[in-house]
């Protein structure tokens, strides 16, 4: 078994870790309303689908699910349970429709932020306006679509170099 394998989860946990501070320090020091600060981490999440399912990829997806509610205002244990079922959602779509490109897995991303939002936005105890929930909801889809695509498109290209010369043959 190769270490890089093993260690998958352990570096997709870590990227999480980036991502996570970036969101939490970059964007509003920019300036950038709440609302449309992206979620990068379900980005990750979205490129794990598109991998071959297996244990690894679930480890992954669930250090990124605790990863994101670390810095998160969200209650409790309700982002990550939202995170991991984007993930399920993707692994399963991944089974029915071709998401290995950039523009699908791009859009799914904006669909599970929409999605997300629109859950603990509901699960929130004092809730807001159904407008304030849908631009809310709306910006933060749109965003994590758009900062979808070049992370998309490094992971890809990290995927397809990394990957072996004979795709039929078994690595170990």
């Amino acid at each position: 078994m190769n270490t890089l394998t093993l260690f998958s989860p352990l570096f997709f946990t870590l990227a999480a870790f980036i991502l996570t501070a970036i969101e939490s320090s970059f964007f509003p020091n920019l300036g950038v309303p709440a609302i449309f600060t992206p979620d990068l981490n379900l980005v990750l999440i979205i490129f794990l689908t598109s991998c071959p399912p297996g244990i690894r990829c679930l480890l992954a997806a669930i250090g990124i699910s605790i990863t994101t509610s670390l810095f998160s205002s969200a209650p409790g244990i309700m982002q990550p349970l939202g995170h991991l079922f984007i993930f399920l959602i993707g692994c399963r779509l991944n089974q029915t429709i071709f998401m290995n490109h950039i523009f699908p897995q791009a859009i799914f991303a904006g669909i599970g932020k929409l999605l997300i939002t629109l859950f603990l936005s509901f699960a929130m105890s004092p809730v807001l306006p159904f407008s304030n929930i849908i631009l809310r909801a709306l910006g933060g889809a749109i965003t994590t679509a758009l900062f979808a695509f070049p992370i998309l498109l490094y992971l890809n290209t990290l995927q397809e170099r990394f990957s072996p010369a004979n795709p039929n043959s078994i690595s170990y």
